[in-house]
């Protein structure tokens, strides 16, 4: 009876500690779904800190997880924190080192250190495992334009615009490197491109009125360089630019109203304060000219001897333009 009654408390205890071993086992699961899940909430809400807490709590129950590892360095990354960035992708590689997003990030990381050497390795691994993802095709172009390669960058760029033709980033890079091959035709026509499919930064608006301006389209670059101070109303370079379109039209108070704002912003802008002096000279404000001519000698008499130079042959434009407009009324 004893015997019965002994056998019969140890099926008991058996099924208590399956059971037991059934419902934490149940829980788990539930506890992992619903971290994942408000880490997925914080995250998207940009409130990074809460997606690390509630991350770390899916990685203790599933230390393999590479999508919490992953969308931990990237709120690492958000808060500034590259080196936990790091660290966490890293940890996902060893589990799947074909993770391309993963490799992705990486790059992007490795980039924002300066270490081109590691962001396109990473970059390239990214690709080889995801061939038809625009923006790690883009991320290996932009890399190699960085470091100035741009007959690797352009193809790897034209892969990616054929994948994603609405992308205005991408339009935007490939853009810049036609503008450094000197090829102004292309660079005017992704740079159009990309304000087409929604880039409106001053600094694209620049890029675009530079090139149309080389290309001889003085009202169009003009035109681009407003569009881009109505963006920034600082951007030196625009004014800069505005300036020097207005003293070469012989539109003197305009050039003066840009050139006068540069230095304002910055007043160790020096090729705006030569612009100055150039137009307060042409336009006979003869003491101002002098004044700027003084502070240009008295920092680099290199700068003043450019400012004497460009006012010299400006003169000489002018004079042969009235001699020409004087023998065309003779003819008449």
């Amino acid at each position: 009876m004893t015997d019965m009654r002994n056998m019969y408390l140890r099926n008991v205890l058996i099924i208590l500690s399956l059971l037991f071993l059934v419902v934490g086992s149940i829980a788990g699961v539930d506890s992992l779904k619903v971290y994942t899940k408000k880490a997925g909430n914080a995250f998207m809400s940009e409130n990074y800190s809460l997606a690390l807490e509630y991350y770390s709590h899916v990685l203790r129950l599933d230390t393999n997880n590479t999508n919490a590892l992953r969308n931990s360095g990237v709120a690492y990354s958000a808060i500034g924190n590259k080196e936990k960035a790091k660290e966490c992708y890293l940890r996902a590689l060893e589990i799947d080192p074909e993770f391309a997003k993963v490799l992705n990030d990486l790059g992007v990381i490795y980039s924002s250190e300066g270490n081109s050497k590691e962001a396109i390795k990473n970059f390239q691994q990214a690709v080889a495992f995801d061939s038809g993802n625009a923006l790690n095709l883009s991320n290996l172009g932009q890399e190699y334009a960085r470091i100035g390669k741009i007959s690797k960058a352009l193809p790897v760029l034209r892969r990616a615009i054929v994948l994603s033709p609405d992308n205005s980033v991408i339009s935007y890079h490939l853009g810049n490197c036609f503008a450094q091959t000197r090829s102004m035709d292309s660079a005017e026509y992704y740079f159009s491109l990309s304000i087409e499919n929604g880039g409106k930064t001053s600094e694209l608006f620049y890029h675009l009125g530079t090139v149309k301006n080389m290309l001889g389209k003085t009202d169009e670059a003009e035109s681009n360089f407003k569009k881009g101070l109505d963006v920034n109303p600082e951007h030196i370079s625009i004014l800069q630019s505005l300036g020097l379109i207005h003293l070469k039209a012989g539109s003197y108070p305009e050039a003066i109203n840009k050139f006068q704002r540069a230095v304002k912003i910055d007043s160790a802008y020096y090729a705006a304060w030569i612009g100055l002096g150039v137009s307060y000279s042409l336009s006979q404000n003869i003491p101002q000219a002098d004044s700027i001519l003084s502070h240009l000698m008295a920092i680099d008499s290199s700068m003043g001897y450019q400012m004497l130079d460009i006012i010299s042959k400006e003169q000489i434009k002018r004079n042969k333009a009235r001699r020409k407009a004087s023998q065309e009324q003779k003819t008449e």
